[in-house]
Protein backbone atom coordinates (compact mmCIF):
# COMPACT_ATOMS: atom_id res chain seq x y z
CA UNK A 1 0.00 0.00 0.00
CA UNK A 2 1.41 3.68 -0.86
CA UNK A 3 1.95 6.28 1.83
CA UNK A 4 1.34 9.72 0.32
CA UNK A 5 4.28 11.92 1.02
CA UNK A 6 1.90 14.16 3.34
CA UNK A 7 0.78 11.36 5.25
CA UNK A 8 4.96 10.85 5.81
CA UNK A 9 5.09 14.17 6.93
CA UNK A 10 2.13 13.60 9.04
CA UNK A 11 4.30 10.59 10.96
CA UNK A 12 7.15 12.20 11.09
CA UNK A 13 6.09 15.10 13.07
CA UNK A 14 3.91 13.12 15.47
CA UNK A 15 7.30 11.10 15.74
CA UNK A 16 9.05 14.05 17.23
CA UNK A 17 6.58 15.93 18.91
CA UNK A 18 6.14 12.62 21.08
CA UNK A 19 7.62 12.13 24.37
CA UNK A 20 10.01 9.80 23.13
CA UNK A 21 12.14 12.42 21.55
CA UNK A 22 11.14 15.37 23.86
CA UNK A 23 14.48 15.13 25.11
CA UNK A 24 16.59 13.86 22.48
CA UNK A 25 16.87 17.37 19.76
CA UNK A 26 20.36 15.75 18.21
CA UNK A 27 17.74 12.16 17.03
CA UNK A 28 15.33 14.48 16.58
CA UNK A 29 16.70 17.05 14.11
CA UNK A 30 18.62 13.62 12.14
CA UNK A 31 15.19 12.04 11.69
CA UNK A 32 14.10 15.35 10.20
CA UNK A 33 17.32 15.34 7.80
CA UNK A 34 17.11 12.11 6.51
CA UNK A 35 13.49 12.43 5.71
CA UNK A 36 14.11 15.23 3.61
CA UNK A 37 16.76 13.80 2.28
CA UNK A 38 15.69 10.56 1.73
CA UNK A 39 12.08 12.15 -0.23
CA UNK A 40 14.81 14.08 -2.46
CA UNK A 41 16.26 10.76 -3.29
CA UNK A 42 19.73 11.79 -2.05
CA UNK A 43 22.09 9.02 -1.87
CA UNK A 44 23.11 8.58 1.91
CA UNK A 45 26.60 8.49 2.31
CA UNK A 46 28.33 8.27 5.93
CA UNK A 47 30.74 10.75 4.69
CA UNK A 48 27.55 13.04 3.43
CA UNK A 49 25.75 13.13 6.68
CA UNK A 50 29.22 14.25 8.47
CA UNK A 51 29.83 17.26 5.79
CA UNK A 52 26.07 18.23 5.74
CA UNK A 53 24.46 17.37 8.75
CA UNK A 54 27.50 17.38 11.20
CA UNK A 55 29.25 20.07 9.73
CA UNK A 56 32.49 17.98 9.45
CA UNK A 57 35.19 19.54 7.16
CA UNK A 58 35.35 17.94 4.17
CA UNK A 59 38.95 17.73 4.21
CA UNK A 60 38.83 15.74 7.38
CA UNK A 61 41.10 12.76 7.14
CA UNK A 62 40.36 10.95 10.30
CA UNK A 63 36.89 9.19 9.91
CA UNK A 64 34.11 9.96 12.93
CA UNK A 65 31.91 7.17 14.33
CA UNK A 66 29.53 9.79 15.34
CA UNK A 67 27.42 8.98 12.21
CA UNK A 68 27.03 5.35 13.13
CA UNK A 69 26.87 6.36 16.73
CA UNK A 70 23.27 8.77 16.20
CA UNK A 71 22.36 6.82 13.71
CA UNK A 72 21.88 3.90 16.13
CA UNK A 73 20.35 5.98 19.11
CA UNK A 74 17.76 7.10 16.45
CA UNK A 75 16.88 3.27 15.39
CA UNK A 76 16.41 2.77 18.92
CA UNK A 77 14.54 5.83 20.14
CA UNK A 78 11.99 5.01 16.75
CA UNK A 79 11.92 0.99 18.27
CA UNK A 80 10.90 2.16 21.33
CA UNK A 81 8.39 4.71 20.32
CA UNK A 82 6.60 2.16 18.50
CA UNK A 83 6.67 0.24 21.58
CA UNK A 84 5.06 2.61 23.87
CA UNK A 85 3.17 5.90 22.48
CA UNK A 86 3.19 4.70 18.79
CA UNK A 87 2.23 0.80 19.44
CA UNK A 88 -1.43 1.74 17.92
CA UNK A 89 -0.10 3.74 14.84
CA UNK A 90 -0.83 1.94 11.50
CA UNK A 91 1.99 3.44 9.69
CA UNK A 92 5.54 2.76 10.63
CA UNK A 93 9.13 3.86 9.42
CA UNK A 94 12.11 2.32 9.45
CA UNK A 95 16.08 2.44 8.77
CA UNK A 96 17.31 -0.57 7.47
CA UNK A 97 20.72 -1.78 9.04
CA UNK A 98 23.52 -0.23 7.25
CA UNK A 99 21.21 1.95 5.63
CA UNK A 100 20.40 6.01 6.40
CA UNK A 101 17.18 6.15 3.82
CA UNK A 102 13.97 6.22 5.34
CA UNK A 103 11.60 3.54 5.22
CA UNK A 104 7.61 3.10 5.33
CA UNK A 105 5.58 0.57 5.63
CA UNK A 106 1.83 -0.25 7.03
CA UNK A 107 1.86 -2.22 10.28
CA UNK A 108 1.41 -5.98 9.87
CA UNK A 109 -2.01 -6.75 11.59
CA UNK A 110 -1.13 -9.66 13.98
CA UNK A 111 -4.16 -10.75 15.30
CA UNK A 112 -5.88 -11.25 12.00
CA UNK A 113 -2.97 -13.21 10.77
CA UNK A 114 -3.46 -15.25 13.88
CA UNK A 115 -7.47 -15.35 13.14
CA UNK A 116 -6.17 -16.64 9.38
CA UNK A 117 -3.35 -18.97 10.54
CA UNK A 118 -6.40 -20.24 13.23
CA UNK A 119 -9.14 -20.54 10.35
CA UNK A 120 -6.85 -22.62 7.73
CA UNK A 121 -6.45 -25.35 10.15
CA UNK A 122 -10.09 -25.41 10.65
CA UNK A 123 -10.88 -25.52 6.52
CA UNK A 124 -9.71 -29.49 6.32
CA UNK A 125 -12.39 -29.78 9.28
CA UNK A 126 -15.38 -27.62 7.62
CA UNK A 127 -14.37 -29.56 4.63
CA UNK A 128 -14.44 -32.99 6.39
CA UNK A 129 -18.11 -32.26 8.00
CA UNK A 130 -19.70 -30.94 4.61
CA UNK A 131 -18.58 -33.77 2.85
CA UNK A 132 -19.86 -36.18 6.15
CA UNK A 133 -23.47 -33.90 5.83
CA UNK A 134 -23.72 -34.16 2.17
CA UNK A 135 -23.52 -38.08 2.44
CA UNK A 136 -25.49 -38.51 5.54
CA UNK A 137 -28.13 -36.87 3.71
CA UNK A 138 -27.66 -38.58 0.95
CA UNK A 139 -28.73 -41.69 2.82
CA UNK A 140 -32.31 -40.30 4.21
CA UNK A 141 -34.54 -41.63 2.26
CA UNK A 142 -36.84 -39.06 -0.56
CA UNK A 143 -40.56 -39.10 -0.07
CA UNK A 144 -41.62 -41.67 -2.47
CA UNK A 145 -44.79 -41.08 -5.34
CA UNK A 146 -47.82 -41.25 -3.59
CA UNK A 147 -48.51 -44.07 -5.79
CA UNK A 148 -45.80 -46.26 -4.86
CA UNK A 149 -45.67 -45.25 -1.18
CA UNK A 150 -47.29 -48.13 0.07
CA UNK A 151 -44.97 -50.66 -1.59
CA UNK A 152 -41.68 -48.46 -0.85
CA UNK A 153 -42.91 -48.04 2.68
CA UNK A 154 -43.19 -51.98 3.21
CA UNK A 155 -40.83 -53.39 5.90
CA UNK A 156 -41.84 -56.44 5.01
CA UNK A 157 -40.41 -56.51 1.39
CA UNK A 158 -43.41 -56.37 -1.22
CA UNK A 159 -43.07 -58.94 -3.62
CA UNK A 160 -42.56 -58.39 -7.59
CA UNK A 161 -43.94 -61.08 -9.62
CA UNK A 162 -42.52 -62.07 -12.98
CA UNK A 163 -45.19 -63.13 -15.18
CA UNK A 164 -43.60 -66.36 -16.97
CA UNK A 165 -44.95 -69.56 -18.85
CA UNK A 166 -45.40 -72.41 -17.73
CA UNK A 167 -42.93 -75.47 -19.42
CA UNK A 168 -43.69 -78.84 -20.65
CA UNK A 169 -41.23 -81.50 -21.72
CA UNK A 170 -42.35 -83.65 -24.65
CA UNK A 171 -42.17 -84.33 -27.99
CA UNK A 172 -41.58 -80.71 -30.10
CA UNK A 173 -43.54 -79.53 -33.54
CA UNK A 174 -40.39 -81.13 -35.22
CA UNK A 175 -40.20 -84.46 -33.52
CA UNK A 176 -37.38 -83.66 -31.43
CA UNK A 177 -37.63 -84.04 -26.95
CA UNK A 178 -37.70 -81.00 -25.49
CA UNK A 179 -39.72 -77.83 -24.03
CA UNK A 180 -43.17 -77.04 -25.38
CA UNK A 181 -45.57 -74.40 -24.18
CA UNK A 182 -49.58 -74.66 -23.83
CA UNK A 183 -51.39 -71.59 -22.67
CA UNK A 184 -53.60 -73.99 -21.17
CA UNK A 185 -51.19 -75.38 -18.22
CA UNK A 186 -50.18 -72.40 -16.26
CA UNK A 187 -49.02 -74.54 -13.49
CA UNK A 188 -47.94 -78.07 -12.29
CA UNK A 189 -51.39 -78.32 -10.70
CA UNK A 190 -53.19 -77.78 -14.16
CA UNK A 191 -50.65 -80.12 -15.61
CA UNK A 192 -51.08 -83.22 -13.60
CA UNK A 193 -55.25 -82.30 -13.95
CA UNK A 194 -54.31 -82.02 -17.73
CA UNK A 195 -52.43 -85.45 -17.16
CA UNK A 196 -55.65 -86.77 -15.55
CA UNK A 197 -57.39 -86.09 -18.09
CA UNK A 198 -55.41 -87.58 -21.04
CA UNK A 199 -54.22 -90.36 -19.38
CA UNK A 200 -52.75 -91.97 -22.88
CA UNK A 201 -49.98 -88.88 -22.38
CA UNK A 202 -49.43 -89.40 -19.13
CA UNK A 203 -45.96 -91.46 -19.84
CA UNK A 204 -44.94 -89.22 -22.55
CA UNK A 205 -44.93 -85.77 -20.76
CA UNK A 206 -42.98 -84.33 -17.29
CA UNK A 207 -42.84 -80.68 -15.97
CA UNK A 208 -39.98 -78.73 -17.52
CA UNK A 209 -37.25 -77.44 -14.51
CA UNK A 210 -37.27 -74.14 -16.03
CA UNK A 211 -39.94 -71.58 -16.80
CA UNK A 212 -39.96 -69.22 -19.81
CA UNK A 213 -40.00 -65.58 -19.76
CA UNK A 214 -39.57 -62.55 -21.95
CA UNK A 215 -37.45 -59.40 -22.34
CA UNK A 216 -40.57 -57.76 -20.09
CA UNK A 217 -39.17 -59.92 -17.24
CA UNK A 218 -35.55 -58.34 -17.07
CA UNK A 219 -36.71 -54.92 -17.92
CA UNK A 220 -39.50 -54.51 -15.28
CA UNK A 221 -37.01 -55.85 -12.46
CA UNK A 222 -34.29 -53.31 -13.90
CA UNK A 223 -36.47 -50.44 -13.43
CA UNK A 224 -38.78 -50.98 -10.48
CA UNK A 225 -34.95 -51.66 -8.55
CA UNK A 226 -33.77 -48.37 -10.05
CA UNK A 227 -37.40 -46.60 -8.10
CA UNK A 228 -36.92 -48.83 -4.92
CA UNK A 229 -32.90 -47.95 -4.83
CA UNK A 230 -33.89 -44.07 -4.60
CA UNK A 231 -35.76 -44.73 -1.43
CA UNK A 232 -33.25 -47.09 0.37
CA UNK A 233 -35.73 -50.11 -0.02
CA UNK A 234 -35.97 -53.52 -1.66
CA UNK A 235 -38.64 -56.15 -3.16
CA UNK A 236 -38.46 -59.81 -3.54
CA UNK A 237 -38.34 -61.32 -6.85
CA UNK A 238 -40.62 -64.54 -7.73
CA UNK A 239 -42.29 -66.04 -10.85
CA UNK A 240 -45.97 -66.62 -11.14
CA UNK A 241 -46.10 -69.67 -12.25
CA UNK A 242 -43.99 -70.94 -8.84
CA UNK A 243 -46.57 -68.28 -6.96
CA UNK A 244 -49.48 -69.40 -5.26
CA UNK A 245 -52.48 -67.97 -4.20
CA UNK A 246 -52.12 -67.92 -0.60
CA UNK A 247 -48.36 -65.83 -1.33
CA UNK A 248 -50.51 -63.04 -3.46
CA UNK A 249 -52.83 -62.93 0.23
CA UNK A 250 -49.59 -62.28 2.46
CA UNK A 251 -48.44 -58.25 1.56
CA UNK A 252 -48.27 -56.36 -1.01
CA UNK A 253 -47.14 -57.38 -4.96
CA UNK A 254 -46.38 -56.21 -8.08
CA UNK A 255 -47.37 -57.85 -11.12
CA UNK A 256 -45.93 -57.76 -14.51
CA UNK A 257 -46.20 -59.79 -17.31
CA UNK A 258 -49.12 -61.23 -19.87
CA UNK A 259 -52.77 -62.32 -19.52
CA UNK A 260 -52.45 -65.23 -21.59
CA UNK A 261 -50.88 -67.38 -18.66
CA UNK A 262 -53.83 -67.30 -16.43
CA UNK A 263 -51.85 -65.85 -13.41
CA UNK A 264 -54.19 -64.86 -10.36
CA UNK A 265 -53.50 -61.63 -10.42
CA UNK A 266 -56.65 -61.79 -13.20
CA UNK A 267 -58.77 -62.98 -10.64
CA UNK A 268 -58.06 -60.07 -7.90
CA UNK A 269 -58.17 -57.58 -10.75
CA UNK A 270 -61.71 -58.79 -11.46
CA UNK A 271 -62.53 -58.61 -7.97
CA UNK A 272 -61.30 -55.03 -6.80
CA UNK A 273 -62.64 -53.27 -10.01
CA UNK A 274 -65.77 -52.51 -10.59
CA UNK A 275 -66.00 -51.52 -13.97
CA UNK A 276 -63.81 -53.47 -15.84
CA UNK A 277 -63.13 -57.53 -15.78
CA UNK A 278 -60.70 -59.62 -18.21
CA UNK A 279 -61.93 -62.76 -20.06
CA UNK A 280 -61.31 -64.63 -22.69
CA UNK A 281 -58.70 -62.34 -24.21
CA UNK A 282 -60.84 -59.06 -23.59
CA UNK A 283 -61.29 -56.17 -21.35
CA UNK A 284 -64.57 -55.30 -20.96
CA UNK A 285 -65.64 -52.00 -19.42
CA UNK A 286 -69.04 -51.10 -18.65
CA UNK A 287 -71.22 -49.45 -16.09
CA UNK A 288 -69.72 -46.28 -15.00
CA UNK A 289 -71.94 -43.21 -14.50
CA UNK A 290 -70.30 -41.23 -17.72
CA UNK A 291 -68.37 -43.13 -19.46
CA UNK A 292 -69.47 -45.30 -22.20
CA UNK A 293 -69.28 -49.39 -22.51
CA UNK A 294 -66.25 -50.00 -24.09
CA UNK A 295 -64.59 -53.54 -24.90
CA UNK A 296 -60.88 -54.05 -25.59
CA UNK A 297 -59.19 -56.79 -27.34
CA UNK A 298 -55.95 -57.88 -25.41
CA UNK A 299 -54.90 -60.50 -27.98
CA UNK A 300 -52.85 -58.94 -30.60
CA UNK A 301 -49.77 -60.07 -32.41
CA UNK A 302 -47.89 -57.58 -29.80
CA UNK A 303 -45.09 -56.88 -32.59
CA UNK A 304 -46.80 -53.31 -33.48
CA UNK A 305 -49.06 -52.28 -31.18
CA UNK A 306 -51.32 -53.66 -28.39
CA UNK A 307 -53.32 -52.70 -25.05
CA UNK A 308 -51.47 -52.94 -22.04
CA UNK A 309 -53.93 -52.38 -18.20
CA UNK A 310 -51.75 -50.97 -15.38
CA UNK A 311 -53.78 -50.96 -11.95
CA UNK A 312 -53.29 -50.24 -8.91
CA UNK A 313 -56.08 -51.88 -6.30
CA UNK A 314 -57.07 -52.86 -2.44
CA UNK A 315 -56.14 -56.70 -3.10
CA UNK A 316 -56.48 -59.48 -0.68
CA UNK A 317 -56.22 -59.01 3.17
CA UNK A 318 -56.39 -55.43 2.84
CA UNK A 319 -52.82 -55.30 0.89
CA UNK A 320 -51.95 -53.35 -2.35
CA UNK A 321 -51.48 -54.93 -5.30
CA UNK A 322 -50.37 -52.75 -8.93
CA UNK A 323 -50.40 -54.82 -12.17
CA UNK A 324 -49.16 -54.25 -15.48
CA UNK A 325 -50.93 -56.70 -17.78
CA UNK A 326 -49.82 -56.96 -21.57
CA UNK A 327 -49.97 -60.09 -23.65
CA UNK A 328 -46.33 -59.32 -25.23
CA UNK A 329 -43.01 -56.83 -24.52
CA UNK A 330 -44.49 -53.55 -25.85
CA UNK A 331 -47.36 -53.28 -23.69
CA UNK A 332 -45.88 -54.23 -20.22
CA UNK A 333 -42.03 -52.44 -20.99
CA UNK A 334 -43.69 -49.02 -22.17
CA UNK A 335 -46.05 -48.77 -18.86
CA UNK A 336 -43.53 -50.05 -16.65
CA UNK A 337 -41.14 -47.21 -17.80
CA UNK A 338 -43.61 -44.74 -17.44
CA UNK A 339 -44.76 -45.47 -14.20
CA UNK A 340 -40.87 -45.56 -12.65
CA UNK A 341 -40.32 -42.16 -13.94
CA UNK A 342 -40.63 -38.85 -12.23
CA UNK A 343 -41.37 -36.79 -14.48
CA UNK A 344 -44.23 -38.62 -15.80
CA UNK A 345 -45.47 -40.06 -12.80
CA UNK A 346 -46.09 -36.36 -11.28
CA UNK A 347 -47.97 -35.56 -14.16
CA UNK A 348 -49.78 -38.53 -14.40
CA UNK A 349 -50.57 -38.20 -10.63
CA UNK A 350 -51.61 -34.22 -11.21
CA UNK A 351 -53.71 -34.54 -14.31
CA UNK A 352 -55.64 -37.88 -13.03
CA UNK A 353 -54.91 -38.78 -9.89
CA UNK A 354 -56.02 -36.01 -7.35
CA UNK A 355 -56.06 -37.19 -4.02
CA UNK A 356 -56.95 -40.80 -5.19
CA UNK A 357 -54.95 -43.45 -4.46
CA UNK A 358 -56.13 -46.72 -6.47
CA UNK A 359 -56.61 -46.31 -10.61
CA UNK A 360 -56.88 -48.31 -13.31
CA UNK A 361 -55.65 -46.84 -16.58
CA UNK A 362 -55.82 -48.23 -20.15
CA UNK A 363 -53.07 -47.50 -22.58
CA UNK A 364 -52.24 -48.24 -26.30
CA UNK A 365 -48.38 -49.10 -26.72
CA UNK A 366 -46.71 -48.88 -29.65
CA UNK A 367 -43.61 -49.94 -31.06
CA UNK A 368 -41.75 -52.18 -33.55
CA UNK A 369 -39.56 -55.27 -32.84
CA UNK A 370 -41.04 -55.91 -29.56
CA UNK A 371 -39.74 -52.47 -28.56
CA UNK A 372 -42.13 -49.35 -27.30
CA UNK A 373 -41.96 -46.50 -29.08
CA UNK A 374 -44.91 -44.38 -28.18
CA UNK A 375 -47.88 -44.88 -25.39
CA UNK A 376 -51.15 -43.30 -25.88
CA UNK A 377 -53.18 -43.07 -22.70
CA UNK A 378 -57.05 -44.41 -23.85
CA UNK A 379 -58.72 -44.14 -20.48
CA UNK A 380 -58.33 -44.23 -16.71
CA UNK A 381 -60.77 -44.27 -13.85
CA UNK A 382 -60.28 -43.75 -9.95
CA UNK A 383 -61.41 -45.14 -6.86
Amino acid sequence: MNISLDNKRLIIAKIRNSKTFSKAPTSSSLLSYLFEETIKGTDLKEKLIEIEFFGESKNAEKSSPRVRVNVYNLRKKIARYYETEGKEDACRLHIEKGQYQLMFSMKKNKESAVKKIKLSLYIPYVVLFVVLLLFALSKIPQKAPAIWNSFVADETKPKLIIGDAFGVMGNTATGAFGWNRDYTINSIEEFYQFCDNNPKLKNELSPANYTYMTGMGAITSQKITSLFDKYNTDFNIHFSSQTSIADLKDGNTIYAGPIKNNNSFIHFFNEANQYYKIKDSKLYFSKHPSIKDTTFNLFTEGLVSEYSIVSKYKGPNNHDQFVFFSDHDIGVCSTVEYFTNTDSLQKFTASYLGNSTYFTAVFMAKGKSRTNTDLKLLLVTTE
